[in-house]
């Protein structure tokens, strides 16, 4: 008998186990509710799933944020500030600690912005409305939240969190509206509060190898057969052909090239989509490079389309190698010199149409058996769900490929002055642009702007600091890889700017020669920091070890073998300097900036001590 009790008790606790009853006790029981947190982390980890779209969280942010703030307001308007502080206090003991600071400091800052502020901003607007009772404006305000928040689902093509519970267990609304904006302010730490989205430039080119690999061979046999060798490029759109259409097709639904793509562009941010109609067959050229035809472009840094401003999208174009190729070599200015690109038979390079400053050169000493060809793919990476938008931007660049394209075949052979100047034309507009984007970029161009239209302070404040930010943020968050070439961009430009504050505020302090002294202590911290930079070289400094760019190597040249992290050390020297000496003289406003600098440097010495992997 007693074997047979032994079995039942442990089938009776497999069954407790099971049971989903049981499990929710466990799971919401005092203890793991207010101790272990269990109960919050389940359901975090089915809020989550719901809330993979960056943008999604985001918006929820601000929507989650509107509600709550209206909820607060509503309960203060009732007389009932009680109310808030229980929620608060309930959400800080039943939620992890870092949580519960930043929303209890969320809910302070709810407290402080009266509902009467948003009816004063109003205004005439709600004059005469049911808006101008502060109670009926809460709960408008929570309304919108709500509202605004669906919207936010419905634009991502995120399914609601409330969809997948509502009618079978409809007593989680509690609980979910209880939790919900410290589950989104969760959302945004997983994200370490979207900095390396912000701040740090990555690689976004695709590599890999086609799974297709019949298709490519059959290209190539009927390029070798039907397109005659011509001294200058041949270009041939693959779906005129019978041909070249089937193989093409297959190329186009490459598992492996949407692999590629999936490992940059997560199927829970983006769809993909090919952009047929700017597909070709490219084949090069018989003999030498023409002085100025329309096939220079290739050899010098060029972007292919002029959409870099699309929010959100990108036209690549995939390169696919169909003839064997050791010679010819595709550049990336924006990239370290190690990420350039052979494009040998069955290789895939997919880059950023708009954006991906490149090049062609020939690699020293290889030479080529046959003629390079390539099949140019695209496709269109946009917004998940955003059909619309993204066949938007696949026909914009259609469009301005095929312009394109006929001016370049007009400028292939120039047979008039019209066609040569064109030609100077398409050259000097492409270098133009290649030399404006590689040494200050449009998106930087653009954030100055911006900066600058929000006032003096503003500007100082946003230009001063970036470079330190990129700096740090870049350190913090290497993978996945960094496009190296505008990390050193933005930094030094960033930089400059800084340095071009500080000039404006010091040098109208100097006067000379009484300040000799001072200047020429600042000029040895700033020479130290130069001797730095020198030992290391451009890429070391711009964190090339750490980012597996280049080999670590111990520096031993001075100042490495005299000082600690001399690179920093130098400027701290130099703006101590600075501030010791024209103390007296610098305003507020100049010390705080001389400050803020010594501030950004200590923190990212600190950042390398601490994390550094040398």
């Amino acid at each position: 008998m007693t074997p047979s009790i032994s079995n039942n008790k442990k089938g009776d606790n497999l069954a407790s186990k099971n049971d989903p009853t049981t499990r929710d006790n466990s799971l919401f029981s005092l203890s793991s509710i207010f101790w272990s947190k269990k109960s919050y982390q389940h359901v975090a980890s089915e809020f989550h799933p719901y809330h993979k779209h960056d943008l999604n969280v985001l918006l929820h942010v601000f929507t989650t944020g509107i509600g709550v703030w209206g909820a607060i307001q509503l309960a203060l308007t009732l007389d009932c500030p009680e109310g808030v502080y229980v929620y608060a206090a309930v959400i800080a003991l039943t939620t992890p600690f870092v949580t519960a600071v930043l929303h209890t400091a969320f809910v302070y800052g709810c407290l402080q912005v009266p509902i009467t502020a948003l009816a004063t901003a109003l205004g005439s607007v709600i004059v005469g409305t049911p808006l101008n009772d502060p109670m009926k404006l809460c709960f408008a305000v929570i309304a919108t939240g709500y509202g605004l928040q669906d919207l936010a689902h419905w634009l991502c093509a995120e399914q609601t969190m409330m969809s997948s519970y509502i009618s079978t267990n409809p007593a989680m609304l509690l609980i979910h509206t209880l939790w919900l904006m410290p589950l989104v302010i969760d959302s945004i730490i997983l994200r370490h509060f979207f900095i390396p989205k912000l701040l740090v430039s990555r690689n976004r080119n695709v590599i890999c190898q086609v799974a297709s690999r019949k298709a490519v061979e059959d290209l190539r046999n009927w390029i070798n057969q039907e397109v005659p060798a011509k001294p200058e490029t041949t270009h041939l759109w693959p779906h005129d052909h019978k041909g070249t259409d089937g193989p093409v097709t297959s190329l186009e639904k490459d598992a492996a090239i949407m692999a590629g793509f999936r490992k940059i562009f997560a199927p829970h941010h983006f769809d993909i989509m090919p952009v047929v109609p700017m597909n070709e067959i490219y084949v090069t050229a018989v003999g030498k490079i023409q002085a100025i035809t329309s096939d220079a472009v290739f050899y010098t840094p060029h972007f292919d389309g002029p959409y870099w401003w699309l929010p959100g999208a990108s036209l690549y174009r995939v390169l696919v190698g169909v003839t064997p190729n050791s010679m010819v070599r595709t550049r990336f200015n924006m990239q370290h010199d190690s990420q350039d690109k052979v494009v040998d038979m069955y290789d895939v390079l997919g880059f950023d149409y708009n954006r991906e400053l490149h090049w062609i050169d020939h690699v020293p000493g290889q030479t080529n058996k046959e003629r390079r060809s390539l099949i140019k793919l695209h496709f269109v990476v946009y917004p998940k769900g955003w059909h619309r938008y993204g066949k938007l931007c696949a026909h914009l660049n259609t469009t301005y490929n095929t312009w394109a394209r006929g001016n370049f075949l007009k400028t292939l052979r120039p047979k008039n002055l019209y066609e040569s100047s064109l030609a100077w034309w398409i050259w000097l507009t492409t270098w133009s642009n290649a030399m404006f984007e590689l040494y200050i970029g449009w998106t930087n161009m653009v954030y100055i702007a911006a900066s600058y239209a929000l006032g003096p302070t503003p500007f100082l404040i946003l230009t001063s600091f970036r470079h330190y930010f990129i700096y740090m943020a870049t350190f913090a968050y290497r993978n996945p890889p960094v496009a190296h070439g505008n990390l050193m961009r933005d930094a030094k430009l960033f930089k400059t700017i800084a340095l071009m504050h500080l000039s404006k505020h010091l040098l109208p302090l100097v006067q000379l020669p009484q300040d000799i002294p001072g200047v020429a202590l600042a000029v040895v911290g700033f020479s130290i920091t130069i001797l730095a930079t020198m030992q290391l070289g451009m890429v070391r400094t711009y964190f090339g070890s750490e980012l597996g760019f280049v080999k670590p190597e111990w520096i031993s040249g001075f100042p490495y073998n005299t000082i600690p992290h001399p690179m920093i050390v130098g400027q701290l020297f130099a703006y101590s300097s600075i501030l010791l000496w024209f103390k007296d003289r610098m305003p507020l406003e100049s010390v705080a900036l001389v400050c803020g600098h010594m501030a950004c440097y200590m923190t990212h010495m600190v950042q390398e001590m601490m994390t550094s992997s040398y």
